[in-house]
């Protein structure tokens, strides 16, 4: 650099223009400028896309499960687990350790106060019966005295293959999923287990 400047002024300006117009290694400095955004991109859009599937695959699995239990009058514990275990084949190839649900009949005994007259979990405990559901239920579904639901609820802690990315800059290493559903049982007037 100590030489550029010794040069006289016409030689240093020629030999400006001579680097200004070289334009050999602007593609890989460009490449350089932009390759780490392109990568967090790729990461970012990797570790969204594995959210929402496992999102759905969780929704699948809740609606499933409510709408087995709503296709019966009657259902023993054992029944229950089993239909339970579909969690283990709709979730694949997540881990089923991640997933816990829960699911519950409720029985509207006075209007707009739900209680649950039996529940089972998986990989959680049940719902406490006679007690209000620990979820809001929909304000539509509980105005009716006597009205009676299989409710699922199913939750989903997911952690990013990312996870060290995640947290700095959500402040998180886990995405909290989340769904519910609720039906009326199809071939009666309520769907009886034993607790």
């Amino acid at each position: 650099m100590r030489a550029l400047f010794s040069l006289p002024a016409s030689a240093a300006r020629a030999l400006r223009s001579k680097l200004a117009a070289d334009r050999r290694g602007m593609a890989a400095v460009e490449f350089a400028l932009v390759l780490p955004i392109m990568l967090l991109l790729l990461v970012g859009m990797t570790e969204l896309y594995s959210a929402m599937t496992l999102d759905r695959k969780l929704s699948q699995t809740s609606s499933s499960v409510a709408d087995l239990v709503a296709q019966e009058d009657e259902v023993t514990r054992t029944e229950l687990l089993a239909i339970m275990d579909i969690a283990e084949a709709i979730l694949d190839p997540y881990p089923e350790q991640g997933v816990q649900l829960v699911v519950a009949g409720v029985r509207m005994e006075e209007e707009n106060q739900p209680e649950v007259t039996w529940s089972e979990g998986l990989n959680i405990s049940s719902w406490a019966t006679g007690a209000p559901p620990p979820i809001e239920l929909p304000a539509e579904l509980i105005k009716t005295k006597g009205a009676f639901l299989v409710v699922t609820h199913g939750t989903y802690t997911y952690q990013p293959v990312f996870t060290n990315l995640f947290k700095d800059i959500f402040g998180t290493n886990e995405i909290a999923l989340e769904d519910s559903y609720y039906l009326r049982p199809r071939l009666s007037a309520e769907v009886r287990c034993c607790n």
